[in-house]
């Protein structure tokens, strides 16, 4: 099996993927997306806690990239934040709630 390549921070925050992936010490790794099944699934969930957003406070966001170390950015497919979050493009702050999936590394 061939060695993946590395990707800088910077090339990686700078480069559009289609569909998105995560980043993890250099290497991009593939997200679960496109079925209709999980898009069901990512869609229910972020419209129940954009129902809860008054009684709860969070703030839902789907596909929202997270940096989780300095060379590590993930985008859960649903994440929710505390009330009184920063706003950042970037979230850099844990989310509250944020649902685990298994990526897959792109080789």
């Amino acid at each position: 099996m061939p060695a993946a390549t590395q990707l800088a921070v910077s090339e990686y925050l700078a480069t559009s993927y289609a569909p998105d992936r995560d980043y993890l010490d250099g290497e991009l790794v593939e997200r679960n997306v496109g079925e209709r099944t999980h898009s069901d699934v990512q869609g229910l969930l972020y419209a129940f806690l954009l129902k809860k957003k008054p009684e709860w406070g969070l703030h839902p966001l789907v596909e929202q990239r997270v940096q989780v170390a300095d060379a590590r950015f993930r985008i859960p497919d649903v994440c929710a934040l505390e009330p009184g979050a920063p706003f950042e493009e970037i979230v850099t702050h844990p989310p509250y709630l944020w649902p685990r999936s298994s990526p897959r590394t792109i080789r």
